[in-house]
């Protein structure tokens, strides 16, 4: 039964957080929505920061899960990399409120300095290491040219989840970019790059 509660403690704080942000709800809403006291609530967390920081992490946990099964489902070093950006991609559409609470968290979560902001950046980073992973292989491989691998995954990420942010505020739509259009977009510069190809030397001489 307290595992049970722990499980309706998230569910309902989850809903709560979205509909009026960490500042508009208190432990005491939560109990009550919950229908259970609040030494119940407090049985299973410190605080409200301490339920946001437990959210927050399954919702990287889930996503991490995603990349995981993604990257393994592709041969190529660089299909692996494109696989995060479609896992992005479900995870925005099929669990829209993690990825909001996750993505949209309020700076004033963070004002006492007991936020959680360690534990989630931490967890975050495994992210950026599995698509290191990829990006290191591809080196070896001769595939890809010799860059920073978390460089280049922190590029990629912070692409993708900016991307996904003018999403949300209609921007794609309004430029009329869809997202397999984005993803090809993305396939060309992974595989290419930006910088025009160097012409031959005998070519430079004609």
């Amino acid at each position: 039964m307290k595992n049970n509660n722990k499980g309706k403690i998230l569910d309902v704080s989850r809903r709560l957080f979205l509909k009026y942000g960490y500042n508009g709800i208190s432990i005491r809403t939560i109990a009550s929505r919950a229908k259970l006291t609040t030494g119940a609530v407090y049985f299973h967390f410190k605080n409200k920061r301490d339920i946001y920081t437990t959210i927050c992490l399954e919702a990287i946990e889930m996503l991490l899960s995603k990349f995981a099964g993604g990257m393994d489902r592709r041969r190529s070093n660089s299909q692996k990399l494109i696989s995060t950006f479609d896992s992005y991609l479900e995870f925005f559409y099929r669990h829209g409120d993690y990825y909001n609470i996750l993505m949209e968290y309020k700076a004033e979560f963070d004002q006492d300095g007991d936020s959680g902001r360690e534990a989630i950046a931490a967890k975050m980073a495994e992210l950026l290491r599995l698509m290191s992973q990829a990006v290191a292989a591809g080196i070896e491989a001769g595939e890809f040219r010799p860059v920073d691998p978390m460089m280049l995954s922190l590029f990629l990420a912070s692409v993708a989840e900016g991307m996904l942010q003018y999403k949300k505020l209609g921007l794609m739509a309004a430029m009329k970019i869809e997202d397999a259009d984005f993803r090809a977009f993305m396939i060309d510069v992974i595989s290419y790059g930006i910088t025009a190809q160097p012409q031959s030397s005998a070519k430079r001489n004609e």
